[in-house]
């Protein structure tokens, strides 16, 4: 048998020591460098390992670390909170399998609250962002009936990559919104690298997304952080929402995710959608 390997963990060190920059480590340059950031070298030794255990580390050749080791890398590549937790879930040396905990609610329960939500828009998601339901207000809102949809397409990172009706809907923040929940997606494969769902959905978005394909050479990664979202609907014109994320505790790996209205514009474009249907 071969050694076993680990090209994702290699590749997640190789581009995040290309951002990390000489001088915000102290180190000088006195030359022209081919290549941006640090050397592999200098990493190693900011980190306290050997340089050939780093490149062996870069170059997939080590499947794993220790935890001291990686501790060491995350200070050295100063690393953000989620970044440092995509890097033990690459080198798995916390459990990443899939979880085996059953779903204890009763879907006709979950179909209660989302109608409990009124014109909120609200959206139910399982895992890897795949769409198990959504209320009224968020087909309005998203001009989308996500129920009709093929179930391959049934995806929110999907639908956000590979539709006209996404493009128009979030205009210039377009790019932006997608990124971040590509690299949502990076987060959850690193916790389950090896669940068949994660890999067909990655395959189907490296066949169907130029904007997917460079995002994930680049080893985004992010936990969508909520905030305020202006959005531009065909009907209501902009509108402005919050958008918030609620985790169901008694289903594993479902969340809601909510769009608040900030002000009047879109209550009033639903309400008069609704009155006239």
């Amino acid at each position: 048998m071969g050694e076993r390997r680990n090209a994702e963990l290699g590749e997640f060190l190789r581009t995040r020591r290309s951002r990390l920059e000489p001088h915000k480590v102290g180190l000088s340059v006195t030359s022209r460098r081919r290549v941006p950031g640090l050397r592999r070298e200098e990493l190693a030794e900011i980190a306290g390992v050997s340089p050939d255990y780093y490149t062996r580390l870069e170059q997939g050749r080590h499947p794993t670390a220790s935890s001291g080791v990686l501790d060491a890398l995350a200070r050295a590549l100063r690393l953000s909170t989620d970044e440092r937790e995509h890097l033990y879930n690459l080198a798995q040396v916390v459990d990443a399998k899939p979880s085996q905990i059953p779903s204890t609610t009763d879907p006709s329960a979950l179909d209660h609250m989302l109608d409990v939500f009124g014109h909120t828009p609200a959206v139910l998601c399982g895992p890897f962002s795949d769409i198990l339901a959504a209320n009224d207000a968020a087909c309005f809102l998203y001009d989308t009936d996500f129920g009709g949809l093929p179930a391959a397409e049934r995806n929110s990172i999907h639908w956000i990559l590979t539709t006209p009706t996404a493009r128009a809907l979030y205009g210039e923040s377009w790019e932006e919104a997608a990124t971040e929940m590509v690299g949502k997606l990076r987060m959850e494969t690193g916790q389950r690298p090896s669940h068949p769902r994660a890999r067909a959905l990655v395959a189907q978005l490296n066949r169907e997304s130029s904007l997917f394909r460079h995002v994930w050479r680049q080893h985004e990664i992010s936990t969508c952080v909520q905030g305020v979202k202006t959005l531009h609907h065909r009907l209501g014109g902009e509108v402005r929402l919050r958008s918030e994320a609620m985790t169901v505790h008694s289903s594993q790996g479902q969340v809601f995710y909510l769009m608040l209205p900030v002000d009047a514009a879109f209550q009033v474009a639903y309400a008069s959608y609704a009155a006239g249907r």
